[in-house]
């Protein structure tokens, strides 16, 4: 299935840059996403991209430790995807995946029959790579800053004349979940406190650093910052857990941002309303991404919270795997007639994954870009 129109013929960065500054009252809504899984992009490109190298892809973004040849081509084919995609449909920047040194070990599987071979990843849970003391010692880090720039320098040759480069920048919690085991974290959180506290240190160490690199990039317009700190129904740790001990680390990371004048954009999942304080006040951030409505739709974010950062997506995922394309339109400018007022940028709740239906994700384009020409 083709694109027939893409959403913008010439794509801006500056558009986008004023939205998540919050500068215009008014005027045409753009687009955003974190994430179009390749099997989206390649169908919308009517071209292939197997479900096999796209483990390796997911690999590769865990971690650059041992990259081979042919795992480097594998990572190549998808940035072109990726860049190609981003042309294609009209984006105002050119979304890229900078390689950093610290691995993260992952889950697979294709539980779900109705996805025939598509493959899905999650965090590891259980197993984990430190565990104690012993462990820590004997973990090999990274250099601080130790980051694969390529994928940003290629997505700079690639990107049309008004683009800039949004870089997807992995989360400190989700780096100390993955190496500690979600379990394990949570229990040591009590037990052993100090394993903690110097596993994240060790982290905001690399990643601060990475990110001043990354951010001061000439072609880096914003930071699509992915941390996960909650789920459906609440956080994944303690509020007092993660304002006396995750917070500062994040404001670390986001000065880093700043540092370069690049706005920083969180995607955080779940229900986090008891650490927004926080993260607008002290951390500073310049919007928020990731909303589902079994949590709280996009329009009660947005109400509370769109005076003081930018508000990012909102149509939830399942609708988009599972509704009909009417009824995605019909959603979709449900939401833009709500968050009219400045600071929105439309997009999916979380990203558009391998399970949600091409026809849907056009019938949200088309409709928000139906929405700007109404109100221009």
């Amino acid at each position: 299935m083709k694109l027939t129109r893409p959403f913008k013929s010439n794509p801006d960065f500056e558009d986008l840059r004023r939205v998540l500054k919050r500068e215009p009252r008014n005027g045409p809504v753009p687009i955003i996403e974190l994430v179009v899984d390749p099997e989206i992009m390649a169908e919308a490109l009517g071209t292939d991209f197997p479900s096999d190298q796209y483990a390796e892809v997911v690999n590769l973004l865990g971690s650059a430790q041992g990259m081979t040849r042919e795992q480097a081509l594998i990572g190549l084919k998808f940035l072109e995807l990726n860049f190609a995609f981003h042309n294609l449909v009209g984006y105002d920047y050119m979304l890229t995946f900078p390689t950093f040194s610290v691995p993260v070990p992952l889950r697979q599987g294709r539980e779900n029959p109705a996805q025939q071979d598509k493959m899905r990843y999650w965090q590891e849970e259980h197993a984990a790579m430190l565990t104690s003391q012993e462990s820590l010692a004997k973990f090999k880090w990274p250099e601080p800053g130790e980051v694969l720039m390529f994928p940003i320098d290629l997505a700079a040759s690639r990107m049309k004349p008004g683009m800039k480069v949004i870089p997807f920048f992995p989360g400190i919690f989700e780096n100390l979940r993955a190496l500690m085991g979600y379990e394990t974290l949570a229990i040591k959180s009590i037990e052993d406190p100090e394993l903690v506290s110097a596993i994240l240190q060790k982290l905001t160490a690399y990643f601060e650093a990475a990110m001043d690199k990354v951010a001061a990039h000439p072609a880096v317009g914003a930071v699509f910052y992915a941390d996960d700190l909650g789920f459906n129904t609440g956080l994944m740790l303690s509020p007092r857990w993660l304002r006396d001990n995750l917070i500062p680390c994040e404001k670390k990371i986001a000065d880093a941002c700043h540092k370069h004048k690049k706005p920083f954009l969180l995607h955080s999942c779940g229900k986090i309303d008891a650490v927004m304080e926080e993260l607008i006040e002290f951390v500073k951030i310049d919007a928020r991404h990731s909303f589902q409505d079994n949590a709280y739709p996009v329009e009660e974010q947005y109400r509370k919270y769109h005076e003081r950062i930018a508000i990012l997506g909102g149509l939830d995922v399942d609708l988009l795997a599972r509704g009909t394309a009417e009824e995605v339109r019909r959603r979709t400018r449900q939401i833009l007639d709500f968050c009219s007022e400045g600071g929105y940028a439309m997009g999916s709740g979380n990203s558009v994954t391998n399970f949600c239906k091409l026809e849907n994700y056009y019938a949200m384009l088309d409709e928000t870009r139906r929405w700007n020409e109404e109100h221009q």
